[in-house]
């Protein structure tokens, strides 16, 4: 479903049309700090994604991936905090009171997860500390240490 038209109702309208596993994405220069209504349970229930864009052109993201192909941009420096999905309306209010100076990374799948800055999850887990790249950067294998400690399969897995 690709809504195209900016503000709350229409998001909204797109999402209740949405198939279980299918994908939302807005395109439509909706203005910062606007909410709509969304039942986040298809997202941890049936996989589905809601997505949007930052505005940017084409041009711009195909420079983005070929700079961080050829290493001179670092994804994971954006990543500030992760959590479960239990943890996703925190996560929104965490955004909207700017806790965090980067991304928060709600993962659906580790449903136990509690919302975490990366530097309080390396002081309570050596292990996870350790995953993180140099200055605590957020790295795939960090990712692994969090799916290794809180994944549990879903009850029709």
């Amino acid at each position: 479903m690709i809504v195209t038209a900016p503000g709350p109702r229409p998001i909204a309208d797109g999402a209740a049309l949405l198939s279980p596993d299918g994908m939302l994405v807005v395109f439509a220069g909706v203005p910062v700090g606007t909410y709509a209504p969304l039942d986040l349970s298809p997202v941890f229930l049936h996989s589905a994604q809601y997505t949007g864009t930052s505005g940017s052109r084409i041009s711009d993201q195909e420079l983005v991936i070929e700079k961080t192909h050829a290493g001179q941009l670092s994804p994971g420096r954006a990543v500030a905090a992760v959590g479960g999905i239990d943890a996703a309306a925190e996560g929104l209010r965490a955004l909207v009171e700017g806790r965090y100076a980067g991304k928060i990374v709600i993962f659906p799948q580790l449903r136990d997860l509690p919302l975490s800055s990366l530097e309080d999850l390396a002081s309570d887990d050596p292990e996870f500390a350790r995953a993180l790249g140099d200055g605590g950067v957020w790295t795939s294998e960090a990712e692994a240490v969090l799916f290794a400690r809180h994944w549990r399969p879903a009850m029709d897995e």
